[in-house]
């Protein structure tokens, strides 16, 4: 199996349930329920491996505060190695309130923290050094971490031989494309959410939003469309549509799309085909939306394969 770095962005998760609406100003008003979940699209993934069996590494910047501490005893408790886990003083620990709909849908408020100051420079080597595979998650909330900065350490991955993989996040700067577009041509893997590939590529349909990644350089593309599944993209001329597993209920979306990569890497580090990696991606985010918190509902290796087979034998296929 090969051994996955998960390097990027990392928050501490407050989620709030249920928030159909902010109350006026001067009111209050009354939630059934208030949890603090480590998060982040780079420690969700790594997480999220981890229950899977896989073997994953993280790299990350937290604060030198309470939030900082109790990721770091998160990440101790799951199994992960602290030894890409950075602490500074410079900022807090990015914090993010998920505001979560009776719907399961959610919104968020951000503080940038620590992960504004991300750099280079807290990548510890040997995990690098160590790792196949070189998963940059949260692109868009790096800002120290984007650009040049961001293409010249994908060129020196592959140039070294790692696989690469790139993941987005909303851009709440509404810049997009100039954050990262120079890093593209190093990227084996691109796996953007339907929402944010529009916004990079100005395209509407999935389609041509792959086809704008691929003019770009990207080796393969992968569009996460939701409850719709995913677009995979092996190849411009080598596509196909995955549907979205629908037999479990959606109690808490938060994370779904970090847990799909997950998925999907777990199968490369496999050396599954883009197929198998799409159908087991597929079952691994249904297992995400299941329970609240982003990596809660995440199951092992053998659960999520039954559930996948519970899926085909449901669907026939």
């Amino acid at each position: 199996m090969k051994k996955i770095l998960c390097i990027g962005s990392v928050t501490a998760d407050v989620l709030t349930s249920p928030v159909n609406g902010m109350p006026k100003s001067g009111t209050l008003q009354g939630v059934d329920s208030v949890e603090v979940h480590p998060g982040g699209c780079a420690v969700n993934a790594a997480l999220d491996l981890q229950k899977l069996g896989g073997d994953a590494a993280l790299s990350c910047l937290v604060g030198e505060d309470s939030f900082g501490e109790m990721l770091k005893s998160r990440f101790q408790k799951a199994g992960l190695s602290l030894d890409g886990v950075v602490q500074t003083p410079l900022a807090g620990t990015t914090v993010s309130v998920v505001l979560i709909q009776s719907s399961g849908e959610r919104s968020f408020l951000y503080y940038p923290g620590a992960c504004a100051l991300f750099e280079k420079k807290h990548i510890e080597k040997k995990l690098v050094d160590e790792a196949d595979i070189v998963f940059v998650a949260g692109v868009m909330l790096l800002p120290s971490f984007e650009g040049q900065g961001l293409a010249g350490f994908m060129k020196e991955m592959k140039e070294a031989g790692k696989m690469t993989v790139m993941d987005t996040a909303w851009d709440k700067d509404g810049v997009w494309l100039p954050k990262l577009v120079d890093a593209l041509p190093y990227t084996d893997l691109f796996m953007p959410s339907l929402e944010e590939a529009a916004a990079l590529s100005g395209q509407r349909d999935p389609e041509k939003m792959a086809d704008f990644f691929f003019d770009l350089g990207c080796g393969s593309v992968v569009i996460k469309l939701g409850k719709k599944g995913a677009l995979i993209c092996e190849q411009r001329d080598k596509r196909f549509y995955l549907p979205a597993l629908t037999h479990i209920a959606a109690v808490d979306t938060t994370g779904a799309g970090d847990s799909f990569c997950a998925g999907f890497l777990f199968g490369i580090s496999k050396g599954w085909d883009f197929d198998a990696c799409g159908r087991f991606a597929n079952a691994v985010a249904a297992c995400c939306v299941s329970a609240t918190g982003a990596s809660t509902g995440i199951r092992t290796y053998e659960e999520t394969l039954k559930l996948l087979g519970e899926h085909h034998d449901e669907k026939g296929v």
